[in-house]
């Protein structure tokens, strides 16, 4: 097996309106190096009233670029794996480690604050599918340039019998498809009055694909290639993270409105403090991670040279659910 080369992550536009995951025994069996994130924009659907902050005591409706940058620079990207979507581990057929947050995976913490009824946070509207890289539209969505590449061996890339990809036969092939999304809701230390315990708060991990059958832990694409390649194959861990692939479904007669709570990530709490209008505030602290995932089937050779754009998308909702 190859060893995996290191690329430094380079954050060219971060645009924030506002803004839970062990041991794994084995790492996985992709050749594929990593690749550059071009552009990360998170947002939030609610109005003014929904804030974020990086320190969680200068909130606003915007943050600007700079603010975040300082957790982003100098970040050497690999390809990693989780178990629960908290810790992470670098490996392959070389000696498993535990990767570092914001050297081999992007971590950042962000806390949010609002005055308004709705309190419940929800990662919304996946619209990776009509997503392109050199345009931008509104949602969730990871997208990449794609890259070409003509395959050494025959191999499975698919489930289907007739998802073979041929010797010399070039196709284009996306570092977007092995991207995954980590949410885990903290506990918010600097709300005295937030008593509740870690282990019942939130937390997701997300598949912007939504194709499970091109996931995690399948013995075709990367793993297939691998074995080909390598002349040896390495075993697919039992303990992969419990992936979501669709979103909560919003109400369409009421856009606030969640009919399930598939992705939920916070719930604000209230703070006892209060603001200028007489109205308490209430906060929430949420943990983000974004890994290329190294048990995915896109993840092998072609992506090493692709580069990712990530845009997230929030929107505090009713329950309409329970």
């Amino acid at each position: 097996m190859t060893a995996l080369k290191k690329i430094y992550l380079s954050v060219t536009t971060l645009l924030l309106l506002v803004m839970v995951f062990g041991t794994v025994t084995y790492a996985w069996i992709s050749l594929a190096t990593i690749n550059n994130l071009d552009g990360l924009s998170l947002s939030a659907s609610t109005g003014e009233e929904l804030q974020i902050s990086v320190d969680g005591v200068n909130y606003a409706s915007t943050i600007p670029t700079q603010e975040l940058l300082k957790w982003t620079e100098s970040i050497t990207l690999y390809d990693v794996t989780t178990h629960d979507g908290l810790t992470f581990y670098t490996g392959g057929r070389r000696e498993v480690d535990i990767a570092i947050p914001n050297q081999h995976y992007l971590s950042i913490e962000l806390y949010f604050q609002t005055t308004s009824p709705e309190k419940d946070i929800y990662l919304v509207n996946n619209t990776t599918r009509n997503a392109r890289y050199d345009s931008n539209i509104d949602g969730t969505y990871v997208v990449s340039r794609g890259v070409q590449w003509r395959a050494k061996h025959t191999f499975q890339y698919g489930p289907n019998e007739d998802d073979l990809v041929l010797k010399d036969e070039v196709r284009t092939y996306y570092a977007s498809d092995a991207v995954r999304l980590g949410f885990i809701e903290l506990i918010n230390e600097l709300n005295t009055i937030d008593e509740r315990d870690q282990s019942s708060l939130k937390k997701l991990v997300f598949d912007p694909t939504e194709d499970e059958s091109m996931s995690i832990g399948k013995d075709y694409g990367a793993t297939a290639y691998f074995l080909i390649n390598a002349g040896t194959s390495l075993p697919i861990p039992d303990d992969l993270p419990e992936t979501s692939y669709r979103l909560t479904v919003i109400n369409l007669q009421n856009p606030y409105e969640a009919l399930d709570g598939t992705s939920h990530i916070a719930s604000l709490q209230p703070t006892g403090k209060y603001a200028s209008d007489g109205k308490e505030i209430y906060q929430g602290k949420v943990l983000i991670n974004i890994w290329i995932e190294g048990w995915d089937a896109n993840t092998f050779d072609p992506i090493g040279d692709d580069r990712i754009k990530i845009q997230l998308q929030f929107k505090a909702l009713k329950k309409a659910y329970e």
